[in-house]
C-alpha cells in the first residue's frame, strides 16, 4: 500500500473542493484525455460541424436583415416610381380626352341633332351641352397633366410638356374666341362655361376636331410624354437586394426652365 487515500486521490486529479485543484498539472491531463476521446468516438466533430452551421446560419440572417434596412438600389432615374406613374396616367388621360374630341362620324360629339329654334321648328344644330362636356374634360385633363409634370425631374418630360404648353400658347386668340384661357402663371386652362355655350361651334370643331387641330396636337404631345414617363420608370424600377421596386424620391419644378 502506497499510504494514499482517496481524498489525497480526488485533490490529485481535481476532484475536491480545494483551490488548489484547479491549477493541478493532473487536471489538465484528465481533460486532455476526456478531449482526446471525444475526437476518436467522432463526438468532437458532430460539435463542430454543429456550431459552425448555427454560426454560418447567424451570419446569413445578419447579412440578409442588414440588406433589408439598407435596400440599396442601382436605379438611375431622376423621379420616383410614384412620379412617373402619375405622369404616365395624367398623359394616357388626356390622350384619351382628346381622342374623344377627335373621333368622327356617328361616333363624333359634334354631330348635329334634332332640336327646335326659337320660333318651334325642328333643326339640326350641334349638342352643346355634349360638346362642352368633352371640352371641359379634356381642359380638366390637360390641367392635371401639367400638375403631374410640374413635379417631374426629368429632363424629357420637362421638355415634352414645355413643347405643349408653347403649342398651346400659340392657340390663344382661338382659345379666347370660344371661351377658354390660359393661366399666365401656372399654364392651365379654364373654361367659361356660358362664354363656350355661346361660342359658334364651327370654331370649336375647327380646334378639337380634325388632324391638324389643336386637340389633335395635344394628343400627339400626350404620347410623347406617356413614353418618356415609361421609358424612365424602366430606369426608377430597378430591383433592389431585397427583391423589391425601388422609388427614388425627389422634388422640383419645371418652372424653373423659363427662366
Amino acid at each position: 500500500m502506497l499510504g494514499i487515500n482517496s481524498n489525497s486521490m480526488n485533490s490529485l486529479f481535481g476532484f475536491g473542493k480545494s483551490s488548489s485543484a484547479s491549477s493541478s498539472p493532473f487536471s489538465a491531463l484528465a481533460s486532455s484525455l476526456s478531449d482526446y476521446n471525444m475526437i476518436r468516438s467522432g463526438s468532437y466533430k458532430k460539435l463542430m460541424t454543429s456550431y459552425f452551421a448555427k454560426t454560418d446560419a447567424n451570419a446569413f440572417r445578419s447579412a440578409f436583415n442588414s440588406s433589408k434596412v439598407t435596400n440599396k438600389s442601382t436605379s438611375t432615374s431622376k423621379d420616383s416610381t410614384e412620379t412617373l406613374s402619375k405622369v404616365e396616367s395624367a398623359a394616357k388621360e388626356l390622350k384619351d380626352s382628346a381622342s374623344n374630341l377627335l373621333k368622327t362620324g356617328t361616333k363624333s360629339v359634334f354631330n348635329k341633332v334634332d332640336t327646335k329654334d326659337e320660333d318651334g321648328n325642328t333643326v339640326k344644330a350641334y349638342d352643346t351641352d355634349k360638346i362642352y362636356k368633352a371640352v371641359k374634360a379634356f381642359v380638366d385633363d390637360y390641367n392635371a397633366m401639367v400638375q403631374a409634370a410640374d413635379s417631374s425631374k426629368t429632363t424629357a418630360i420637362q421638355k415634352s410638356t414645355i413643347s405643349m404648353i408653347n403649342a398651346t400658347s400659340k392657340y390663344e386668340t382661338s382659345l379666347n374666341k370660344i371661351g377658354i384661357t390660359i393661366d399666365s402663371d401656372n399654364y392651365r386652362l379654364s373654361v367659361d362655361e356660358e362664354a363656350f355655350k355661346k361660342a359658334d361651334m364651327n370654331r370649336v370643331k375647327d380646334l378639337f376636331n380634325g388632324t391638324n387641330s389643336f386637340a389633335s396636337n395635344v394628343k400627339s404631345q400626350a404620347s410623347m410624354i406617356e413614353y418618356r414617363a415609361d421609358n424612365e420608370a424602366s430606369r426608377a424600377n430597378t430591383y433592389t437586394v431585397n427583391g423589391g421596386y425601388s422609388s427614388n424620391y425627389s422634388s422640383g419644378s419645371m418652372w424653373d426652365s423659363f427662366y
